[in-house]
């Protein structure tokens, strides 16, 4: 019998909706990726466990021990320092480290093995891609200071009586913007590195000359100009400027927080119109 004579079933299913979280599918694979890597998995979790718990013990001995002298106080300087802190344990270390052992080579890799084409040639969009991977960066820098910041709270909340509380409710609302904002702008930072070469040591290198050399250019021009005014061109100016805004603490820089803020908005505008152009270059079109 003819094929055309043949008698078909009509479908009376319904099409499956777009999914908003096929982006996951990235991240889940990059972070099993990641753990599988015995030294990254070790340089990523390792100090910054070290980190958060010294802190933890730090407000445990501040509470419990009468006796102990600790040179600092919990009060909100001590979290804002906790999540990004100069010296003399500095915490911008750890967020580059965490960055760049995590995302350096994300974009970079699919480059080197043309991936990134095969990712596209899926129904998958490039804000699919690239929130995919920002999640990657993101999750684990999270880990380090957004997830740790709150639970430090929780702890000193436990171990003092309701004062604090009273004077500093608004700090888990200042840790999460801070640290969402410091998330962002330095996953972004390192996948705008990332999707600029095919090489993820070159990715690293750019993304060191950024976050390390700025402040170093702005110690420079404060020098010569006898100013802190010139703090805008300082990525970790920008951030403890900001922080002290957030955290109501005394500025060290003499430009306002909201200058702060529109330098890192303008980063991560100029972040995503690189990577938007990037892997808008190599999609397929369908």
């Amino acid at each position: 019998m003819p094929i055309h004579t043949q008698d078909y079933r009509h479908w009376h299913g319904t099409l499956k909706p777009r999914n908003a979280t096929r982006w996951w599918v990235i991240t889940k694979a990059e972070l099993k990726l990641l753990a599988q890597r015995k030294f990254v998995r070790l340089i990523v979790a390792i100090p910054p466990l070290i980190y958060v718990f010294v802190h933890a013990i730090l407000i445990y001995l501040i509470n419990q021990v009468p006796g102990a002298t600790l040179p600092l106080n919990i009060d909100p300087e001590f979290f804002q320092d906790f999540l990004f802190r100069l010296l003399p344990i500095p915490s911008a270390f750890l967020i580059a480290l965490v960055t760049i052992f995590g995302g350096s080579g994300l974009i970079a890799n699919d480059l080197k093995n043309n991936a990134l084409s095969l990712y596209l040639s899926k129904p998958i969009s490039w804000i699919d891609y690239l929130i995919g991977k920002f999640a990657v960066v993101g999750i684990l820098l999270a880990c380090l200071m957004l997830i740790p910041g709150l639970l430090l709270f929780l702890e000193h909340l436990l171990l003092t009586d309701t004062s604090f509380f009273k004077a500093n409710y608004w700090l888990p609302l200042s840790i999460i913007a801070y640290s969402v904002i410091i998330i962002i702008s330095a996953s972004l930072l390192m996948l705008l590195f990332s999707s600029l070469t095919a090489n993820p040591r070159y990715a690293t290198i750019g993304f060191c000359a950024v976050w390390f050399g700025t402040p170093v250019i702005y110690e420079i021009l404060k020098e010569i100009t006898r100013t802190s005014s010139v703090a805008l061109v300082s990525l970790w100016a920008n951030y403890d400027r900001l922080g002290t805004g957030l955290f109501g603490n005394s500025p060290n820089y003499a430009v306002h927080w909201f200058w702060a803020l529109f330098t890192l908005v303008a980063l991560v505008a100029l972040c995503l119109f690189v990577l938007r152009h990037r892997i808008r270059a190599v999609e397929i079109v369908k």
